[in-house]
């Protein structure tokens, strides 16, 4: 029965060039990716398994022939893919730039879905040198890609297929070991054993190999959800605990005026003094929540230096700043930093830290230090400055913080290794409402949920319009918020640290899966390639 509907599948798409098919294919990716989670809807719950199959339609079209059919309809393939991850970036209707920013939305998922194209070439490469080894070797390989993904100054590592595991939360218990990566690996070496037992069914062949290999699989799975189920089950220790209040002020950029300064400022009043009445030790609220130059408004500056001394707590708030260019030869006037400010009780000043890791395009334009005349071209972005200090902010004797600003949370070595081992609370701040109503910002939320895993540590984000939220060291969300909503979520949060291999070692297996990807590559020059393996 099986035999009979994959070959119908596979007459039907090889009966004419249906384009189309490739096209549903790669959009196909985004449902194992969140909001297809039981973060959206209780409903949405299984849909991370997808994440298991979802390479199956690529692995499908790479190995067809003709070639030259065979790489359009890859190439159409990963482009889709792509295009459903990013597709929100359509979102930012910025006044009179919304077309490019469309465009640039269709060039971003030219060039990144020709990263994924090259994997797949690599994949109908391998399969055919190394036909046994190839289940091993490849899930090396798109590990390989996804880590190129995080460097450059073009950098943007969205929506890993590592991160739709983060859905079953025991299994993703893997990325304390070996970061987001292992989760790669893992479902990866899935799909590529499904797909064998497949190809198996649908051929006639022997179905004895494939079938070893998919136990083999789910022996694994299975092995990696039981230990993450019993480590997430395991007493807490008793520590010190910290109450924290975070606010999501929600202030509409879209409609932003002359007057929203003012409203954002009253907004934000009323909500300290509520927090205030719980009396946390310190409020958090979100990237550009008072969207002016906060230290260069000695009017404003006062007014939230009073929240801070009247109700007798910390706040941590994004605001900008600028400077003037140390470098005297700079062609800029001010230097400008997204940046977020903890303002103190007993203290006039207010410490900060400027966001090291920007957004391209959008805050810096890439390459322009290698490349100075780089810096004169405007496509309606921000022309921030990079900061330059690692900061964590020391709150009281028992507390201290590691912020990080929006896109920065998405970078694992990064958030790792500014975490120091007094640092017992990560603060993600982020404005989230350039997304829409999208995927955008339960994927961004998601991947800081992994960065907790990964590190062990407890999570408060502040998310402007949403996704706020609290998660434990295991990764479990205790409280979060919704999309477009003025809220604010005060809890007690214990200060102790899961000591976790990854914050230890850092991106180990990615360096584990660049010496298997290099043995596999030096084996397959020297076998001669299998024959029919398009069939």
């Amino acid at each position: 029965m099986l035999q009979m509907i994959l070959r119908k599948i596979d007459a039907y798409y090889t009966g004419a060039n249906r384009f189309w098919i490739p096209i549903l294919c790669g959009l196909f990716y985004s449902l194992c990716l969140p909001p297809f989670s039981g973060m959206s809807h209780p409903i949405f719950t299984p849909m991370p398994l997808l994440a298991f199959t979802v390479l199956i339609p690529i692995f499908y079209f790479a190995t067809r022939t003709p070639r030259r059919r065979a790489l359009i309809h890859t190439y159409i393939c990963c482009g889709a893919m792509t295009l459903g991850q990013y597709y929100w970036i359509g979102f930012d209707t910025a006044k009179g730039y919304w077309g490019l920013i469309l465009v640039g939305v269709v060039l971003i998922s030219l060039v990144w879905g020709a990263l994924y194209f090259v994997a797949a070439l690599a994949f109908r490469y391998s399969m055919r040198r190394l036909p046994r080894l190839y289940v091993v070797v490849f899930p090396a390989v798109w590990v390989l890609v996804e880590y190129f993904r995080t460097t450059t100054d073009l950098a943007f590592p969205w929506s890993y297929i590592g991160y739709g595991a983060v859905g079953i939360l025991p299994f993703a218990q893997l990325a304390s070991v070996t970061g987001v990566w292992g989760l790669s690996y893992i479902i990866v070496f899935g799909n590529i054993a499904l797909w064998e037992l497949l190809r198996a069914y649908k051929s006639g062949g022997d179905k004895r190999r494939p079938l070893r290999g998919v136990i083999a699989w789910a022996a694994l799975t299975l092995a990696i959800f039981a230990w993450g189920a019993v480590r997430m089950g395991g007493k807490a220790p008793k520590a010190t605990v910290s109450k924290v209040a975070v606010m999501q002020s929600y202030m509409d950029q879209f409609n932003w005026g002359s007057g929203s300064l003012d409203t954002a400022v009253t907004v934000s009043d009323s909500m300290v003094k509520v927090a205030a009445k719980h009396k946390p030790d310190i409020i958090i609220f979100s990237e550009a929540a008072l969207l002016c130059f906060l230290d260069r408004r000695p009017d404003i500056k006062q007014q939230v230096q009073a929240w801070a001394k009247n109700a007798g707590v910390p706040i941590v708030v994004g605001a900008l700043h600028w400077e003037r260019p140390s470098d005297k030869a700079s062609v800029e006037k001010y230097d400008v930093y997204n940046t977020v400010f903890l303002v103190d009780v007993d203290s006039d000043s207010m410490r900060r830290y400027n966001k090291i890791l920007l957004v391209p395009f959008s805050e810096i334009m890439p390459f322009e230090a290698q490349f100075p005349i780089l810096s004169r071209v405007n496509l309606g972005g921000a022309s921030f400055k990079r900061g330059k200090s690692e900061s964590v902010f020391r709150v009281n004797e028992n507390l201290e913080i590691a912020p990080y600003i929006c896109y920065e949370i998405i970078f694992p070595d990064y958030v790792r290794r500014r975490l120091k081992e007094s640092t017992n609370l990560l603060v993600n701040v982020t404005n989230d409402g350039w997304f829409g109503r999208s995927s955008g910002p339960y994927q961004h939320a998601v991947m800081a949920q992994t960065r907790s895993i990964e590190n062990g540590i407890t999570l408060a984000r502040s998310a402007n319009s949403g996704i706020s939220m609290f998660v434990d060291p295991y990764g479990r969300i205790t409280e979060k918020t919704g999309l477009y909503t003025r809220d604010m979520m005060v809890r007690e949060i214990p200060l102790y640290r899961v000591k976790t291999l990854y914050n230890r070692f850092g991106d180990w297996f990615v360096w584990v899966c660049l010496g298997i990807a290099v043995l596999g590559g030096g084996a397959a020059l020297f076998r001669p390639p299998r024959q029919n393996q398009t069939r």
